[in-house]
């Protein structure tokens, strides 16, 4: 029993010593490995089809009624999976990685305004057979999926605006890009503020792999930025009150990229709509609060 005790100790130990490495040598397979990981453990699938030469990526799991859940700017497919875990249960949940984002290349030729997007998904559903679904998403999602819902009024059952702009009420700038790339682990901590309201802490490692990862789109989200603001359906306040849909607005109350007053437009815009406020949660409720954000989603989808 001894030795068995510390043969299984020792085992422990180099297992320790090889994650410590791997951390270290190669953060971002740790990153990768853990998101594939909670993908699966969610019943979710990767798979990737091919439009018109452009090849994308996305998530594909579950049965029932289709859901789809678009993630924001800069930021990739892997948004809302931890928050769905338990969707898959009763839906086929569906999350791609937008245009450019996440796995698909960032091919500066494409169309990266919103109503681009929104082309984007019409040949992305239409490759997947896929004709009538939920639809929502965090910031520049929830932008696109109030575009798509406003053009495709046939296809979208219910909508689901997290933390989302698209109305443009004042002077307040939603889209400003990335500024100057990150130099250190503190510029990291200060974006992370910005989109959730208690950052997680993350190993040394870990956060030097996304500092990098980040800089190598500098230019591509900066770029994509100004193709949002100066292209079609920038702004949807003159055409969003034609959606007729339920539709659920979710809000981190701390919110300091997109202000309340979008939020309480959305709600007295749309007339079948209703707004719930989250306390204590930032930009990105479904990263920082995902149980929440997928008990809400569950309770609006079956009602």
């Amino acid at each position: 029993m001894k030795k068995l005790l510390v043969a299984v100790v020792s085992a422990i130990a180099m297992l320790g010593v090889a994650a410590f490495a791997t951390l270290y040598l190669a953060p971002g397979f740790v990153v990768s490995t853990t998101q594939s990981v909670s993908a699966s453990l969610a019943g979710l699938e990767k798979k990737t089809v091919e439009i018109d030469g452009y090849e994308v990526s996305y998530y594909d799991g579950g049965q029932g009624d289709a859901v789809v859940l678009l993630h924001g700017m800069a930021d990739e497919k892997n948004s809302f999976v931890p928050a769905i875990s338990e969707l898959t249960e009763n839906h086929r949940i569906i999350l791609p990685d937008l245009n450019g984002h996440g796995e698909n290349e960032r091919d500066p030729k494409r169309d990266y305004s919103i109503a681009g997007h929104v082309a984007f998904l019409e040949a992305f559903f239409a490759k997947l057979g896929v004709d009538e679904f939920a639809l929502g998403g965090n910031s520049m999602g929830g932008h696109v999926s109030a575009a798509y819902a406003v053009k495709n009024p046939e296809q979208v059952r219910k909508l689901i605006l997290v933390n989302a702009p698209g109305l443009k009420l004042d002077d307040h700038v939603v889209y400003g890009g990335f500024g100057a790339k990150m130099e250190s682990r503190e510029d990291f901590a200060a974006m992370m503020q910005r989109v959730v309201h208690n950052p997680p802490s993350l190993p040394g490692p870990i956060v030097d792999h996304l500092v990098d990862q980040t800089n190598q789109n500098f230019d591509f989200i900066n770029n994509l930025a100004v193709a949002v603001k100066q292209g079609a359906d920038f702004d949807l306040k003159d055409r969003i009150s034609e959606i007729s849909v339920p539709t659920l607005i979710l809000w981190g109350m701390e919110d300091e990229v997109v202000k309340l007053n979008v939020a309480e437009a959305y709600n007295a815009l749309i007339p079948n709509s209703e707004l719930v406020k989250i306390e204590d949660a930032g930009h990105s409720p479904q990263l920082e609060i995902p149980e929440r954000i997928g008990r809400e989603i569950s309770q609006f989808l079956s009602r």
